[in-house]
């Protein structure tokens, strides 16, 4: 009776609050890939909301080569699904599970890899290459 309860599972208040931020996170992820400042606090705002939902899910996002924004929910098979059937149709976004991330040309900003020293291997050619990060 009193028990915990595993999460709120009402998609009509979480795609409520989405439709209402999807423009600030949006923003973030544009301002991000420009390199005009960092897109973390929207990413942590947008998964706290979805652990209220579910505290097994997580969500990442991704601006596509053909400039959509991409939601990619990741946890639960039954509490994902339950979660993206029930989103609207928004411009500019499109929801996935990452099971069904195909397309390898997107990179996750938060995921995207670090330059490597491997490219460093070769000797230095050029004095503009003794300052390269």
């Amino acid at each position: 009776m009193f028990g915990r309860r595993e999460g709120d599972l009402n998609t009509r208040r979480f795609w409520s609050w989405f439709s209402q931020e999807a423009q600030g996170i949006a923003n973030a992820i544009e301002a991000l890939s420009r390199g005009e400042s960092d897109a973390e606090w929207a990413l942590i705002g947008l998964n706290e909301r979805v652990r209220r939902f579910h505290p097994a899910l997580e969500a990442d996002v991704v601006r596509t080569l053909d400039g959509q924004h991409l939601m990619i929910m990741s946890g639960a098979v039954e509490t994902v699904t339950l979660l993206l059937d029930a989103a609207p149709e928004m411009d500019g976004w499109r929801f996935e599970t990452r099971a069904t991330q195909a397309d390898t040309r997107r990179v996750p900003f938060r995921r995207a890899p670090r330059p490597s020293m491997d490219a460093m291997d070769a000797p230095i050619s050029a004095r503009h290459e003794a300052y390269a990060v």
